[in-house]
């Protein structure tokens, strides 16, 4: 009699994790009969991209503008939204720096103000060899 109950047990739980194996793999078949141009996606090996042409089954990504880049419907993991920004060229034009004064040579960005720091003093003021390369 246990022993019944042991094997009844036993599939119930193989009857339970395949059900949820099931139900995990029919939502990523939904998934990929939903694709559609325009959507931002991801890829199984961390790819984003947006889709510009469905055929069948060979997607076409585009991951910056002019780049793009073939993949098998079942490649695509996720719609979802990059995890960085998206720059469009329309915004890069608006971000231009206006009154910086750029001098004409770099000589007067270069001067060296005496440190407090005796570690920062000591390694400015090494001593040198005879060819004048500096000793450890």
């Amino acid at each position: 009699m246990e022993f019944l109950i042991l094997i009844a047990v036993f599939g119930l739980m193989m009857w339970m994790m395949s059900r949820g194996a099931k139900k995990q793999k029919q939502a990523a078949a939904d998934l990929r009969a939903s694709l559609d141009v325009g959507q931002q996606v991801m890829t199984a090996s961390g790819f984003y991209g947006t889709i510009v042409d469905v055929d069948g089954d060979v997607i076409t990504l585009e991951s910056s503008p002019g780049i793009e880049t073939l993949w098998k419907r079942e490649a695509i993991a996720s719609v979802t939204e990059p995890p960085f920004a998206v720059e469009d060229e329309e915004e890069t034009d608006d971000d231009e720096v206006t009154g910086l004064a750029v001098p004409d040579d770099a000589s007067s960005l270069t001067q060296h103000e005496q440190s407090t720091d005796p570690v920062v003093d000591e390694q400015v003021d090494r001593p040198t060899d005879e060819n004048g390369e500096r000793r450890a």
